[in-house]
């Protein structure tokens, strides 16, 4: 099966995804007050991942999505994100070398603005829009491991049954405990 699982079988126990619900729902939280909004918002909106970066000098990319490295704006390739952020999950100069996060201008891509070097626990959270055109330089070594995210302020577009053990392929109009 997908990730080398036996039928049925979980990748993550009931436990893992109620703490890893919980994290989300703690960064939501702290994005909300820190940016000044309302009660409830803004609101978890798919997807959310944790990805690796492994550095190999003979690794090439095999599609776009695979070169990280350009200069991007995330409401520009997923209108409904109104905030991004990122919880690093390795500390750059120990577990990896390179891939430093970097806030760009738009007409300047080359010279970065702001640098923030990822420190395992660091979170980093900015508005998603043109205003925080932003890059990842390429990994040098090691291994870079950080939690993505995306909040939205248009509650049509909330994720609520995310990390349920099932797999999903659009927004929810209920709660499950509203059903």
């Amino acid at each position: 099966g997908q990730w080398g699982l036996a039928e049925g079988e979980a990748l993550f126990t009931a436990e893992e995804y109620k703490f890893y619900g919980d994290v989300i729902e703690r960064i939501r939280r702290t994005v909300g007050a820190e940016n000044g909004l309302d009660e409830g918002f803004p609101v978890f909106t798919a997807p959310t991942f944790i990805t690796r970066i492994k550095y190999d000098a003979d690794w090439r990319p095999r599609s776009m999505h695979d070169v990280y490295w350009l200069p991007h704006v995330d409401k520009n390739n997923t209108g409904h994100y109104d905030y991004s952020g990122l919880l690093y999950l390795s500390t750059h100069g120990s577990d990896f070398l390179g891939s430093m996060f970097e806030f760009v201008s738009l007409s300047d891509e080359e010279t970065a603005e702001q640098r923030v070097e990822p420190r395992r626990g660091r979170l980093v959270s900015f508005t998603a829009g043109n205003e925080n055109p932003h890059r990842l330089n390429i990994i040098e070594g090691g291994t870079r491991f950080v939690l993505s995210f995306w909040f939205s302020c248009d509650r049509e577009k909330e994720f609520r049954t995310f990390l349920d053990g099932k797999s999903h392929t659009s927004f929810d109009a209920h709660r499950p405990d509203e059903l």
